[in-house]
């Protein structure tokens, strides 16, 4: 059969987007912080940190033991809070973080893996392996880095429940003070976001590049969350308009005959979409339509486009609901890390000299043989 010259074209478009897919990474935008699900991308490149913003200390991974020390209460890290850098320990950073992008209702189990998955993505940080869009070690924009609130803003937010939800919050950091998660020796970049929608997705899918311990997982218990299904309608001529100013190429007329999913990934998350005369990304179309997840399914019906959404956020990682629902069936913390980042271990990061630097747990025993006895 003969292919118009239309025809030809999409599929050309298609391809662009595929090698645009491999060239990039993507991130979806969102709401309700959940900062690392919502930064738009992920540089895994070499980050040169300003000296006055890493003012912490040295360390290495071991062997986590039975009894983490304060170890988060004697290194300093600078925060960019939009306006100016805040100095503070990394205890104070982690309890704003973890009060940020999880609701404290949630299960201390699970407070806790929040807490050891910010401490991961922070420490990956301060040591320049992911770097931050301001310049900065770290900043509270949620769009970037992880969202951050103040004990200030946390009392405004919890009024008189704010003391026993603190402490919560307290219990969950100090509780895992100074353990990180770690892959063949190396701190591990420890996605997260809000719901899965019952399956977390494969990294390779969003962001381009794949990494072993951030695979697809089930995540079961999420139904009962109100994230875990949502609903958009939109007039066809809603619908179209925006298509058209996000994507000026679809020139889309019947979203009816004008939409059609090209390729989905293994979780079900859309990867190409035919809009028109164009063929955008799932992430794309995410973005142009603020949805909340790339887990869509249309409906076309009365003059209407019914779009429907499993989960909140790019899908990678842990999910935070999901994590929530382990908790609530008995889950401690590290079970609940290890069935969302496969084949990790949880170690003890120690520090201890002025250059923030991880070796490996061979190399730091060769360098310090009584590390361990210290632990």
């Amino acid at each position: 059969m003969k292919r118009s010259s239309s025809q030809i074209t999409i599929r050309i478009l298609a391809f662009a987007v595929l090698l645009a897919a491999a060239a990039s990474c993507f991130l979806p935008k969102g709401t309700n912080s959940r900062a690392v699900q919502d930064a738009y991308s992920l540089d895994l490149t070499p980050n040169i940190t300003k000296g006055l913003d890493l003012i912490g200390v040295a360390g290495h991974v071991q062997d986590k033991g039975s009894n983490p020390d304060n170890s988060d209460g004697r290194v300093h890290i600078g925060v960019f809070g939009g306006e100016e850098l805040m100095k503070m320990t990394l205890r104070d950073y982690l309890i704003g973080v973890t009060a940020a992008e999880m609701p404290a209702g949630y299960g201390i189990e699970a407070l806790k893996a929040q807490a050891v998955a910010a401490r991961t993505f922070t420490l990956k940080h301060m040591t320049g392996e992911l770097k931050c869009k301001s310049g900065h070690t770290v900043c509270t924009d949620h769009r970037c880095c992880q969202a951050y609130i103040s004990i200030e803003r946390m009392k405004k937010n919890w009024g008189e429940g704010f003391m026993e939800k603190y402490n919560k919050i307290c219990e969950a950091v100090d509780g895992t003070s100074g353990l990180v998660l770690t892959s063949e020796g190396e701190l591990v970049t420890a996605l997260y976001h809000s719901s899965s929608g019952g399956k977390t997705e494969n990294c390779e899918a969003v962001f381009a590049v794949a990494l072993p311990y951030l695979v697809s997982v089930e995540s079961g218990g999420e139904e009962a969350s109100p994230e875990f299904q949502t609903t958009v309608c939109l007039s066809n001529k809603e619908f179209a308009e925006k298509i058209n100013t996000a994507f000026p190429d679809a020139m889309m007329v019947e979203p009816a005959k004008d939409v059609e999913v090209w390729q989905r990934t293994d979780s079900g998350r859309i990867a190409l979409i035919r809009l028109g005369g164009t063929v955008v990304s799932g992430q794309q179309l995410r973005n142009a339509l603020e949805l909340k997840s790339t887990n869509v399914e249309f409906e076309f019906e009365d003059g209407e486009v019914r779009i429907s959404c499993l989960g909140f956020g790019h899908g990678v990682g842990m999910s935070q609901v999901g994590a929530n629902a382990m908790a609530g069936e008995g889950a401690d913390y590290e079970t609940i890390l290890k069935h969302y980042y496969t084949g990790v271990k949880i170690e003890h990061y120690k520090y201890e000299t002025d250059l923030l630097a991880i070796l490996s747990a061979t190399d730091a025993e060769k360098k310090n043989p009584g590390d361990e006895a210290r632990g």
